[in-house]
């Protein structure tokens, strides 16, 4: 665990270093702008390492760009960052949250996200951009009741 680490919600001004961070990551940097009001980061010394969205549609919210720096994973960073997430949704009234991973089921499956088929969620959800940026091999669905 990381001594004095913060998780926020992220700010105007944090936009350059959240898409640094998701650059560093290999993750796409296009919606950052439209959906850092949805983004938590994970501060250590000043400095983000981490970040997290939860983009909502309707009572659903999907859960995207889910990374931290190489240099500060295996230490909880991750954890930390979902959660406040999760958090922020249920404090908002959503019903469930979905994410698409092409590598990371179990790491999921402890905040109780099941496999799911992505024909089964709302249409407003399929047509959202997370859903439409995989098209050459799909990703695993994920889902998690939080009521």
């Amino acid at each position: 665990m990381i001594q004095n680490l913060r998780i926020r919600a992220a700010l105007p001004p944090d936009a350059p270093a959240v898409g640094a961070v998701l650059e560093r990551c290999s993750q796409p940097t296009d919606d950052v702008l439209r959906l850092l009001e949805h983004f938590h980061v994970a501060v250590h010394e000043a400095q983000i390492v981490g970040c997290g969205a939860g983009e909502r549609f309707g009572d659903t919210v999907v859960i995207r760009s889910v990374v931290v720096l190489p240099e500060f994973r295996d230490q909880g960073v991750a954890t930390h960052v979902v959660r406040a997430v999760l958090m922020r949704a249920r404090a908002n009234g959503v019903r469930r949250a979905v994410l698409l991973t092409p590598t990371c089921p179990s790491y999921f499956a402890r905040y109780g996200f099941t496999l799911i088929s992505a024909a089964n969620l709302p249409a407003e959800v399929l047509s959202s951009r997370e859903f439409h940026r995989h098209t050459d091999t799909p990703p695993l669905c994920m889902c998690c009741e939080l009521t």
